[in-house]
């Protein structure tokens, strides 16, 4: 698999731009200076982001003929990544359904109600990455670590809920998110292919 990162994802877009098809926004913070503090705790790829790249950004695409077509990327600051999320997206009734809620971290913010995250506990870290909704309880293992994730936001290029397509493949199931994905995609990117972006998840 190759280890595409925001930059190849922000180009992507960017090249896209070009055919007139798509306008985008972007908001970038400063790079994290405090690399050594987060060494044992965050999943080395990750943590290049965000001192390579931004402590934090947005980068959102929408389509200039449909204004139901677009695509997210909303990378938290790291300090609100590892902030406790009790009462923010969960209580203690939830915990009751999921424990694991409580060490859920998230750090790409789909929209509002869903996010992606990894699970940091007080006895392991967790390579794979998960898909959360508020204010659900259950948590969704992707099955692919952060470069996976990073891989599959490119060929995605970053569309509307892109994980929850994921997560309806892996489940053989069409939702509303996925349907949308597969018509629309190719009229934005002609190059996109449903049956290689499959295979590639798969």
């Amino acid at each position: 698999m190759n280890q595409r990162n925001f930059r190849d994802i922000f180009r992507s877009i960017r090249r896209t731009k070009k055919s007139g098809k798509i306008d985008f926004k972007s908001k970038f913070n400063l790079p994290l200076e405090e690399k050594e503090k987060y060494l044992n705790i965050l999943d080395h790829e990750l943590l290049i982001t965000y001192c390579e790249v931004a402590n934090g950004f947005n980068l959102n695409w929408f389509s200039t003929t449909d204004s139901n077509i677009g695509g997210n990327m909303h990378f938290m600051e790291l300090k609100d990544v590892l902030a406790n999320q009790k009462g923010i997206l969960y209580d203690e009734n939830d915990l009751l359904q999921n424990d694991l809620l409580e060490y859920y971290k998230p750090f790409d913010l789909i929209s509002e109600t869903f996010s992606c995250g990894f699970l940091i506990t007080p006895d392991f870290v967790s390579q794979s990455i998960y898909y959360h909704e508020r204010p659900e309880p259950e948590l969704f293992d992707l099955d692919i670590d952060f470069l996976g994730y990073m891989e599959m936001a490119y060929e995605a290029k970053i569309y509307n809920y892109w994980p929850k397509v994921l997560l309806d493949i892996k489940n053989d199931y069409e939702s509303p998110e996925s349907k949308s994905f597969k018509e629309n995609m190719p009229k934005i990117f002609e190059e996109f292919n449903w049956d290689k972006f499959v295979e590639k998840y798969e």
